[in-house]
Formats: C-alpha cells, sequence, structure tokens
C-alpha cells in the first residue's frame, strides 16, 4: 500500500489492548489515517511481557513505516509495574522510537473523547466506570467490579431483573412474563434450573448476557424489566452526578462508551435519570475508536476517517453459493397447503441422501484422518458458527454418554461461545481471529484433528481456527455444502474436504434444511466410525454406554443378557456391581459362569 513520504507524513502509532482483542491504527501528522488492524487479546495482567512482545511483534510486520511515537492504552495496567512492563516491551520491538507514552485502556479512551481537554468519561457495557479530568489530575467513581459494584453496566440490569422475578415468585406463587424470556435466554426449563444456572460460576459476562433480553422486555413496555432498567441508571447517573460535586464541576460534559449506550432503550432511560440528577450535564456518544485516542496520547491530531480505509474480511459473493439459489420445486411456498408443504419437505431430503453418496469418497478420507488422529491419542474438534457449529456441539455433547469417551476427546468451538446456542451472535462468525485464537488457546497440535463445519465455505471463523490448526500441526477437515469449493490463493488448504452438493434449499439461503442435516450425518459418520475403531462398539451394540437414566439403564441390562443370556435381576446386580460399566458386568457374568459348581 502506497503511504507518501515518511518524513511528510511523521506517522504516530496508537495501540488499544483490551480482554478480546488488540486493535492499532497508524495516523499521519495531519490527521489521516495510514493503516489500522488488529491482534490478540492484549490483557497485561494475562499476557504478560511475553505475550505483548507477540502482539507488538505482529503489529510491526503489519506497518509499512515506522512510527515516530507511540501511544499505548492496555486494560489490567493498574500501575507502575504494568505501565513499566508495557514500555520495556514496546522498546524491545520499536527501540528508535523515542516518544512512547502508556496509560490504561481508560486513558486510551479518554484520549479518543477529549484529547487532552477536561471532560467526563462514562463507560456501561459489561462493567460500568466514571472518569472525569480536570485540570490535567484524573478522578475516578465506581469501576470496583461486579461483585462491589458496576451500577448501571449490564451486568448489574441483568443482576437486579433476575432477583426481582424471584422476588415476585416469592411474593405472589407465580413468575412475571419476563421470566420466560430469561430462561429462554439461559435454555433453562423452569425457574429452579434458571437459578442453578445463575449459581453455576459463568462469569460476570454470561450475566451480562441477560441484559439485552431486559431491555428488549423494557422497551415493549414490562414492568419488571423497566423497573430493573430504572434503578441501574439511577445508581449510574447518581455515580456521575457525586464525582462533579467532587471535581467542583458544575457543567460536566460527558462522552458515552460501551455497548449499552448503543441500545436506544437504555440510552433513553440514562439520560432521563441524568437530566433528573445532573440537570446542567451535556453527553454524547463516543464514535472515536480507543487506537485512536492511544495516539493522541503520544501527540498525535483528531484523526480522519475515510470509509475506504476500514480493514475487514473479504466479503463472500453469497449470491453464488449454491445454497443461495432459489429452488424451482418450491417456488410459490406461501400460497401452498400444509400437507403440500409438509410433501414437499419430506421429498426433498432425497437429494441430502445423494449428497452422502456423492460425497463418499471424500467422507473416507475424512473418517480415516479422524480415526487415526483419535488412535493416537489425538482430540477431534468441529469449529463452526450458525447451524453448523451447533451441529458440531451436538455431536461432541453425545459421545460421553453414547461411547463413555472422555469429554475432552471430542469437543466442539462454537462462533460467539456457548450463549450462540441459543441465540446468535452478531458478527461472531465474521472474526477470523477468534477462531484462531480458540484454537491456540485449547493448545490444539499435531495428535489432533480439526473439523471445519460451513455451508459456504467462506466462515471468516472457522477459516481463521483452520489456519491456526494447520499452523500447529494439526490435521484439518473442511465440510461445506460449497460444491465448488476450492482453496484461494493466500487461502486454507485442509487435508480434506468434503463437499456436499445438496442443491439449492426449499427456503434459499436456509441452511439449517438439507445443508443442515447432510452435516449433522456427516458428523455422525466421522464420529461413529472413529468411536468403532476404538473398540466402544462390539458387534453392532453400544457396549459402553452410560446408564445415566432409566432408559439408558435398561438399554445397559439388555445388552448384558443378550451378551451372557443371564436373567434381568442377574443382569441388573452385575450392573450395579461393575460400577454402571456393561463390559465390565459381562466379564464378571462370565467369570461366574466359569466357576465349578457345588455338588
Amino acid at each position: 500500500m502506497k503511504q507518501g513520504n515518511v518524513k511528510e507524513e511523521v506517522p504516530v502509532l496508537g495501540i488499544e489492548g483490551g480482554g478480546t482483542k488488540t486493535t492499532w491504527v497508524l495516523v499521519a501528522a495531519g490527521g489521516r489515517i495510514l493503516s489500522r488492524g488488529q491482534a490478540g487479546p492484549g490483557n497485561v495482567m494475562l499476557v504478560g511481557a511475553e505475550g505483548l512482545k507477540k502482539i507488538f511483534r505482529q503489529i510491526a510486520s503489519e506497518l509499512a513505516m515506522k512510527p515516530s511515537g507511540i501511544g499505548a492504552g492496555f486494560a489490567g495496567a493498574r500501575g507502575a509495574a504494568e505501565f513499566s512492563m508495557i514500555r520495556s516491551a514496546l522498546r524491545a520491538v520499536w527501540p528508535q522510537v523515542a516518544n512512547v507514552v502508556v496509560g490504561q485502556d481508560v486513558d486510551s479512551a479518554m484520549a479518543a473523547a477529549w484529547g487532552q481537554e477536561d471532560g467526563f468519561l462514562v463507560i456501561a457495557g459489561t462493567g460500568s466506570n466514571v472518569v472525569g479530568r480536570k485540570n490535567g489530575k484524573k478522578w475516578s467513581a465506581g469501576g470496583h467490579g461486579h461483585l462491589l459494584g458496576d451500577e448501571g453496566s449490564g451486568y448489574d440490569v441483568a443482576r437486579r431483573a433476575l432477583g426481582e422475578i424471584f422476588r415476585i415468585r416469592d411474593r405472589e406463587g407465580k413468575a412475571p412474563a419476563l421470566a420466560a424470556a430469561l430462561m429462554a435466554h439461559a435454555g433453562a426449563a423452569d425457574m429452579d434450573r434458571l437459578l442453578r444456572e445463575v449459581y453455576r460460576q459463568k462469569g460476570k459476562e454470561w450475566m451480562a448476557g441477560f441484559a439485552p433480553v431486559v431491555l428488549r422486555a423494557a422497551g415493549r413496555g414490562d414492568r419488571v424489566a423497566q423497573k430493573a432498567l430504572a434503578e441501574a441508571v439511577d445508581v449510574l447517573a447518581e455515580t456521575i452526578t457525586a464525582l462533579a460535586r467532587r471535581m467542583k464541576t458544575g457543567r460536566p460534559q460527558l462522552a458515552l462508551t460501551g455497548g449499552l449506550f448503543e441500545n436506544q432503550t437504555y440510552r433513553r432511560a440514562f439520560l432521563s435519570a441524568l437530566r433528573r440528577q445532573c440537570p446542567k450535564a451535556r453527553s454524547m456518544v463516543l464514535r472515536v475508536p480507543g487506537a485512536v485516542g492511544a495516539a493522541r496520547m503520544a501527540g498525535a491530531p483528531s484523526a480522519v476517517f475515510p470509509k475506504d480505509q476500514t480493514k475487514g474480511e473479504k466479503l463472500v459473493a453469497v449470491e453464488a453459493l449454491p445454497t443461495e439459489q432459489s429452488n424451482t420445486r418450491s417456488r410459490g411456498l406461501h400460497k401452498k397447503s400444509v400437507d403440500q408443504l409438509v410433501r414437499l419437505f419430506v421429498e426433498e431430503e432425497a437429494f441430502t441422501v445423494r449428497a452422502l453418496a456423492g460425497a463418499r469418497k471424500e467422507i473416507q478420507q475424512a473418517a480415516g484422518m479422524v480415526s487415526r488422529s483419535l488412535q493416537k491419542g489425538g482430540r477431534l474438534f468441529y469449529v463452526g458458527a450458525g447451524t453448523s457449529g451447533r451441529l458440531g456441539v451436538l455431536d461432541a455433547s453425545e459421545m460421553p454418554p453414547t461411547f463413555h469417551a472422555p469429554p475432552e476427546q471430542v469437543q466442539a468451538i462454537l462462533a460467539g461461545g456457548p450463549e450462540a446456542i441459543f441465540r446468535a451472535q452478531e458478527g461472531a462468525e465474521d472474526d477470523a481471529g477468534a477462531g484462531a485464537r480458540s484454537v491456540f488457546e485449547r493448545r490444539i497440535g499435531r495428535k489432533d484433528v480439526l473439523v471445519g463445519l460451513t455451508a459456504s465455505g467462506r466462515t471468516p471463523f472457522v477459516h481463521g481456527a483452520l489456519r491456526e490448526g494447520a499452523k500447529a500441526g494439526a490435521s484439518t477437515i473442511l465440510v461445506t455444502a460449497h460444491p465448488g469449493w476450492k482453496p484461494e490463493p493466500g487461502g486454507i488448504r485442509p487435508g480434506a474436504v468434503v463437499r456436499l452438493n445438496v442443491g439449492p434449499e426449499l427456503i434459499a439461503g436456509s441452511t439449517r434444511l438439507k445443508a443442515g442435516t447432510a452435516t449433522k450425518m456427516v458428523c455422525n459418520i466421522l464420529s461413529s466410525v472413529a468411536m468403532i475403531r476404538l473398540g466402544r462398539v462390539y458387534d453392532n451394540l453400544m457396549v459402553h454406554v452410560v446408564p445415566s437414566n432409566e432408559k439408558l439403564k435398561a438399554r445397559a441390562i439388555r445388552l448384558i443378557r443378550i451378551l451372557t443370556k443371564a436373567g434381568v435381576e442377574e443382569s441388573d446386580r452385575a450392573l450395579r456391581d461393575a460400577g454402571g460399566r456393561v463390559t465390565q458386568a459381562v466379564d464378571l457374568l462370565k467369570k461366574v459362569s466359569r466357576l465349578p459348581k457345588k455338588g
């Protein structure tokens, strides 16, 4: 990329490190963005000095010119020790740069909002914090974490709403309407299950994930949700007012940042509370990225953001994908009767069987790779997003009860994390870096096999994971409903590719239909063949089944009877003596049958 004359540009590099990613931007003297990008997680407390150097080396490799100054704001930097660590890591990579300014991620956000001027920063996302600056002195209130503070945060909104639905149930004998939405979000069958989920120590991010549900309900007029929201924003507004009073600032200027301020319902409630408590305050939603603020810390001017400078994944040409084409057999769906629709959907599944038959040799190659990896002590990882990713989760979850496989032997990596099982996580599938990090952090290596599930064959999250897996020496497989998929220059090159030609879906683009069915059948085949080769099936019997419920216990007893000709009571007793292991119960009974009879 052409960058212009180095002396004229005199660029400043801004870096902001957060818990999930590190962003950077190179800003010219006139404020023009020369380049930008991102790297892995940058919380100083988690990555340490060597992790910082790795991040900085990656950034340096992507810069077309050397910076004249560097500003860096990092999460987890609490004081002099962390600042010294960041500064040392920066100078190890850019020893020639004299102008190096480091601070917290709050400092880079403040600089993004106000530069060197006085002002306030109000953060409301998973957590919350309020920071003010006056005459060069920084003040703060809140930010004490979800256990002791974070008022007005996503965690706080969710906690208040959850507490209220249980109080209402205790008081009135039945839960309010909001409870159903919260249970659906958690995947809980009832209120008691919801309570168990809350106390399973899933972290503050999981709890904060309920906030969008509460905000949607509040926007629709749900009184319980509105009460929880009002209480949360009232305390946040009170915190701002108290800090302004401490700073003796009568007309505080506020920059609002964090995901909650992007929500209209939350923003409206917050501004209403702020007007009541601090009527002279003025606010704006911060749109300037923190990396630009970091550059400003080192003296860069306000940046100009040309629209064509945004760095992102190559757009998928969806119109070229077979699953996006119009299916001539399903034209006029809206005019068909229920009977006609059911017949059509049933008949269409014939194309799923044809697709599997057409990909038989490719499936054989993939099944061989999976079996060999597991026989060598490796692990099988499914990785995907949306429907494809959920199918991987489903198959992996069936391995322990069906084959008594260790939970770590077959795993699934889903874009957006566990929450994406129940609802879509916006943008998660487009984050190639997150896919790569998920593979790196699970220490996937040479013994393991990674199966990427993507109907389009183009999902960035999956590509990032497969690329990182191949880099680590793992075997890689791609399963796609794109029959014409081919590697692109510089792209991934899996060890095996399963191309499923299911044709256009009855509902154009709805890959949860035939593409989803065929993908699940491929997962079934890959894992089942591997388990058979590992000796976890005898004849055609599920001899390693875990009798974790009455149905499976009955199945286990039936298996024992088939293999030993013993009676029901004798088989039941042997199963108990063997600790629920069918094969051991069979061995016990056979041993008894070989003992000499008294007479």
